[in-house]
């Protein structure tokens, strides 16, 4: 990669779930295991940070200002990022033993979908995909998923992408309004030849979806048909997921997990964010009825 910034030099160890809010010109990401929420405000220029007891594995804005919606490792929550308050759904999941929650996105009829995974035996397909409703119903969707990630809605609404990163698949399947369910799953990239698995995704305003490959140390865009249109090279060896935003929603957002081999200078662990050709979409906003 030839020029990219540094968002952040906090080292997350396991980030994740960059998010960008329009109105608050906000950049969010997650670092799990360091059980913290962090953000880079553009309006302020200055670096925000949110702590937890639990650990934060996935965001999605809403459409309440200063409010989110959190996947926890074990349960779901909204968070008011004014006044630091965690309020549970009145309706959870019970998840298996060892499993927790990892990748999740909001898509454009205002459902969050959120993916498991098997954290003792990640060759153990514990995990699986819900859907939470904007009457806050869980719906599990898809089973038998070792690792959950790369969840995201097209462009136009009309697909799911999600991957299974222990079989280095990414999934496409057709993505219904009002109906809490989807048909015809079919492999729309296979990277078993690939040393990187695929890890989180986004989509842009064209309608090609944006992958990052962890231990690739790459992001890989694709077209509607599952081909490579671009690999670029990141400057860490574990990417983790992938956002546009920015002010004209032309910046690539990289978070990425800190490898234990890595010298302290480099990137690892680090939020970077490069200029790009295209624009993304604004972040889908889960509808948080009143």
């Amino acid at each position: 990669m030839d020029s990219y910034s540094i968002i952040s030099n906090n080292r997350s160890i396991l980030g994740e779930s960059p998010v960008w809010d329009e109105k608050l010109q906000r950049i969010y990401w997650v670092d799990i295991e360091g059980k913290c929420l962090h953000a880079w405000s553009y309006i302020e220029n200055k670096k925000l940070i949110w702590n937890f007891d639990h650990r934060l594995c996935a965001i999605s804005l809403t459409n309440q200002n200063n409010t989110l919606l959190c996947a926890f490792d074990t349960f779901f929550s909204f968070y008011d990022l004014k006044n630091h308050i965690i309020k549970k759904l009145d309706k959870q999941v019970t998840l298996p033993s060892k499993v927790r929650f990892n990748d999740g996105k909001t898509d454009g009829y205002g459902r969050f979908w959120c993916g498991s995974m098997s954290e003792s035996n990640p060759s153990k397909p514990g995990g699986a995909i819900y859907m939470l409703d904007r009457k806050q119903e869980i719906h599990e969707v898809i089973k038998g998923i070792h690792i959950s990630n790369s969840i995201t809605a097209s462009f136009d609404n009309k697909n799911l992408y999600y991957a299974d990163t222990y079989k280095k698949l990414i999934y496409k399947t057709s993505l219904y309004k009002n109906k809490p369910y989807i048909k015809n799953a079919n492999i729309f990239v296979d990277n078993s030849n690939v040393s990187g698995f695929p890890d989180g995704s986004t989509v842009d305003s064209n309608n090609t979806l944006w992958n990052a490959e962890w231990n690739g140390g790459q992001v890989a865009q694709y077209d509607k048909n599952g081909k490579i249109i671009i690999k670029i090279k990141t400057p860490m060896k574990k990417p983790t997921c992938v956002a546009f935003g920015g002010p004209n929603m032309n910046k690539l957002f990289i978070t990425s997990a800190k490898d234990i081999n890595s010298n302290e200078d480099d990137t690892s662990g680090k939020t970077i964010c490069i200029q790009m050709n295209v624009k993304g979409q604004l972040s889908n906003r889960f509808i948080l009825n009143s």
